[in-house]
């Protein structure tokens, strides 16, 4: 083979860069998930000591939206 050649990849090489993409994707959108899950956590949204458990389970937010 010559300089700056490079060998075709087979399917399976393929297959496995694809599947490492999935996992990848899968990996981030499972982190933006805690993220979210821990800054409703930290504004007092959900929890044991949350606004929603205090105010007898009807809540005083929903979806972060304020409610009358």
């Amino acid at each position: 083979m010559g300089i700056g050649r490079r060998t075709p990849e087979s399917e399976t090489d393929k297959q496995i860069r694809r599947q490492m993409k999935e996992e990848e994707a899968e990996k981030k959108r499972l982190i933006e998930a805690e993220k979210k899950l821990m800054r409703r956590y930290s504004r007092g949204l959900i929890g044991p000591r949350s606004l929603m458990m205090r105010a007898g389970g009807r809540g005083f937010y929903r979806e972060g939206k304020e409610t009358d």
